[in-house]
C-alpha cells in the first residue's frame, strides 16, 4: 500500500503489508513519509506557526523498484493505491504495473483509514485466495462499500490550505465556545 493508508506499524508487521512512503514536503525539503519525517514532526511544525506540509505522488519509476522487490517472489502482489480522485500515485502505480503481470493494483478509493480497510481487507482475502484477478474483483468491489469521514476539532488546518476562510473559522470557533459553555450550564442546573 501507500503509506497514506495510515496503518499503524504492529498491524503492517502482522499482516505482512510492504509500504510504499509517499514524499513530504516541508518547507521545501523532501521527507520519505514514516521513515524520515512523522505526523507528529508534521503537527508540531504547523502548530509552531511553519506551513502545511504537503505531498507529492510516487514515480513510475518508485513504483516500478517497489514492485520489482516482490513481483518475482510472488505469485501475486496487490498494491492498494490513495484515491485516484486524491493523487496521481494510482495511475502511476498502474502504469509502473504494466511490466510486471502477476502485479494488480487498486484503487482504494479513499485515503488515511479508508484506504487501511481496504488495505486489511487485501490482507485478510489473501490469506485463501487462489486467483489474483478474483482477489483484485472482490477488492474492486469492496472499496464500493467503503466511507471514511472525519471530524475537525479545530479549522486553523482548513484555513492554512485555503479551504476555510479566517472568518468562518472564527465563527465554527466562537459556536464552538458558545455551545461548550451551554453545556456546562446545563451540568450545573
Amino acid at each position: 500500500s501507500d503509506s497514506t493508508c495510515d496503518l499503524s506499524q504492529e498491524l503492517l508487521t502482522a499482516n505482512d503489508i510492504a509500504i510504499v512512503p509517499l514524499t513530504v514536503i516541508k518547507n521545501d525539503e523532501e521527507f520519505k513519509d514514516a521513515v524520515t519525517i512523522t505526523p507528529d514532526v508534521i503537527f508540531e511544525h504547523v502548530a509552531a506557526g511553519g506551513n502545511l506540509c504537503t505531498t507529492s505522488a510516487n514515480s513510475v519509476g518508485e513504483y516500478q523498484e517497489y514492485f520489482e522487490n516482490y513481483a518475482g517472489d510472488y505469485d501475486g502482489v496487490i498494491h492498494i493505491s490513495i484515491g485516484s480522485g486524491f493523487s496521481s500515485c494510482y495511475q502511476n502505480a498502474c502504469l509502473a504495473a504494466e511490466d510486471y503481470p502477476n502485479v494488480r493494483v487498486i484503487d482504494s478509493q479513499n485515503l488515511s483509514t479508508g484506504q487501511g480497510l481496504v488495505v486489511l481487507e487485501a490482507a485478510r482475502l489473501a490469506e485463501t485466495a487462489t486467483d489474483l484477478d478474483a482477489l483484485a474483483d472482490a477488492l474492486r468491489e469492496f472499496t464500493t462499500r467503503v466511507e471514511a469521514s472525519f471530524l475537525l476539532d479545530r479549522l486553523d488546518y482548513m484555513v492554512k490550505g485555503g479551504r476555510c476562510s479566517s472568518a468562518a473559522a472564527l465563527g465554527a470557533n466562537l459556536l464552538s465556545l458558545i455551545y461548550k459553555r451551554l453545556n456546562i450550564v446545563s451540568i450545573l442546573l
